[in-house]
């Protein structure tokens, strides 16, 4: 820990970072990470003698300005806390969240936030089991990873805001696949009604209670908006 002190010196100027204390407790949890050693969180906490948000948020200061962040993947997060049969929805949701914020971000003229931290991840996790409504143990993420509890549950519940679009994304996505596979055997067998084809086969996924013709309006709007959702 004293090379990461060392590295460390004084170029931040966090308020809880004046303390030394709290340098030194940052820097022994850094060592323990990259060397893989147990810690004892809890001790080190009462080391350090300030708030746990506090702590957290000198910590990622150090994590930043050192360049040694902690990189876990979903796979691993499903392992260690016994819910890898989420691991599948919570890395869609995770990748439609990110895309999704980032280009709010770039329409605003702000830089692309870093979302590939533990924090959204397990958020993303989180949000796989409600939407299954399976539980998961919110305390386990929080404690071994020294995550807020709040923030933790609002990032999931911002997820789960879009819910109804990651799904429609994912049904178009397979409409494409679909019509693709079927374009390309039609286009082998020299069909020419092939547009007729694709939309019978486009219309078993026409939202239920729709009872138009597949030549309504509605539904050419509603296969234009699909194929167009399909390449996002």
């Amino acid at each position: 820990s004293s090379g990461i002190n060392a590295e460390y010196g004084g170029r931040t100027h966090h308020p809880a970072l004046q303390h030394p204390q709290v340098k030194v407790c940052i820097c022994v949890e850094l060592a323990a990470r990259q060397h893989k050693l147990p810690l004892e969180k809890s001790f080190l906490m009462k080391l350090a003698g300030i708030p746990m948000k506090q702590y957290k948020t000198a910590f990622s200061v150090v994590e930043s300005l050192l360049k040694v962040k902690n990189i876990v993947t979903m796979e691993q997060l499903g392992v260690q806390f016994s819910c890898s049969s989420h691991v599948t929805r919570a890395t869609r949701i995770h990748s439609f969240y990110s895309n999704k914020i980032n280009k709010r971000q770039r329409e605003m003229g702000h830089e692309p936030l870093d979302l590939d931290g533990p924090l959204y991840k397990c958020a993303a996790l989180v949000a796989a089991a409600k939407m299954t409504r399976s539980k998961t143990n919110v305390r386990d993420f929080c404690t071994t990873l020294s995550l807020s509890n709040v923030q933790l549950d609002t990032i999931s519940k911002d997820m789960l805001s879009f819910k109804d679009e990651m799904k429609e994304q994912q049904v178009a996505q397979t409409f494409a696949q679909k019509i693709e596979a079927r374009s390309q055997q039609l286009n082998q067998n020299s069909n020419k009604n092939s547009t007729k084809e694709e939309d019978k086969l486009l219309w078993r996924f026409y939202p239920t209670g729709a009872l138009q013709s597949v030549y309504h309006e509605d539904f050419l709007e509603w296969k234009k908006k699909m194929i167009s959702l399909a390449s996002t």
